[in-house]
């Protein structure tokens, strides 16, 4: 019978007893199989049952093939699919967003020396572990519509080796999102508080017409110093504004600046603000992003769901135990 119990791939790490003929005793003790282990016991009871047709049922019964019987909570992939699609989607999508800004180089008011490198390290490391996530939702989608009326996502999610895995690559994912958050939020202040300067000066082609060049000149240079607070920007302000036929030498000249060149000067720290502006705002929705999808219930979410959603089932029970 112990056996045959140990054919059912639900029942791994599950204690059974024995009760009948006078005793009750345990034939296999429980053993957690992983850190979702749900504590199942299986009871053997001797039956004395003289009705042929009882005798008959029982006996059809235990010679059912494994898998013929399922257990009371077993989870079909098909009822899986739409939590496994919106995790798989979440997942990619935001690595997607944070790959691509990483590759395109755009950024907030990044910090210079070790905090740079940090931050750097951090982000492409919150990346890699997305990469991963991803990979498994899209493994889980194939595999639950390769077989919606089995429960294959369930025996992996109960699987030690494979759930713990899973657990320390969204840890890692979600730690490396809250080490950036608080520099892309600072970031975010410091791009909005460079916007504002930038508006108060109210600097528009009609403005610019109104001053002579070397009015036009100390407001721009001012705006320009404003908007340069990191070596970082200053690279990419000065690399946009060579794009745009404007040197160096242009703006160092005593006799100011042409309105042509002002205007154009003016587009270029604009548009270099709000690119900042879109790459903070951006690092802090998907910082916050990758932290909120890890508290969300697997039944919801899917592979997305993760270490924050295990710690929060942990306080749970704590709390829970602790009232009793």
């Amino acid at each position: 019978m112990i056996s045959r119990i140990s054919l059912f791939r639900e029942f791994d790490g599950c204690v059974v007893g024995f009760q009948g003929d006078g005793e009750c005793r345990v034939l296999v003790k429980a053993r957690p199989v992983s850190s979702t282990y749900r504590c199942v016991a299986i009871v053997i009871e001797l039956v004395e049952d003289d009705d042929p047709a009882g005798l008959r049922e029982l006996q059809s019964v235990a010679k059912a093939p494994p898998g013929a019987t399922r257990a009371t909570d077993y989870v079909s992939n098909r009822s899986r699919v739409g939590s496994e699609m919106a995790g798989g989607g979440i997942s990619c999508g935001l690595t997607i967003v944070s790959a691509l800004g990483m590759i395109a180089g755009v950024a907030g008011e990044i910090p210079t020396g070790g905090a740079s490198s940090f931050l750097v390290v951090a982000a492409w490391t919150g990346i890699t572990m997305g990469g991963l996530q991803c990979l498994n939702g899209l493994v889980r989608v194939g595999a639950a519509f390769a077989a919606l009326d089995d429960n294959s996502l369930q025996r992996w999610d109960s699987t030690l080796t494979y759930s713990s895995a899973s657990l320390l690559v969204d840890a890692i994912g979600v730690a490396s999102g809250i080490a950036t958050l608080p520099a892309a939020a600072r970031n975010l202040f410091a791009v909005l508080s460079r916007q504002r300067v930038f508006m108060a000066k109210g600097l528009s082609l009609a403005s610019l017409r109104g001053m002579n060049r070397v009015e036009r000149l100390h407001a721009l240079s001012e705006v320009f110093e404003d908007a340069a607070k990191t070596p970082e920007g200053r690279k990419a302000l000065v690399e946009a504004a060579r794009s745009a036929g404007i040197g160096s030498k242009t703006l160092q000249r005593g006799s100011g600046i042409s309105v042509r060149h002002a205007e154009a000067l003016r587009r270029v720290i604009s548009d270099e603000t709000v690119k900042r502006l879109s790459a903070s705002l951006r690092d802090v929705l998907t910082g916050t992003a990758v932290v909120g999808a890890s508290a969300t219930p697997a039944s919801l979410t899917g592979s997305a769901s993760g270490s924050v959603n295990y710690v929060i089932h942990l306080l749970d029970a704590g709390v829970v135990r602790s009232t009793k």
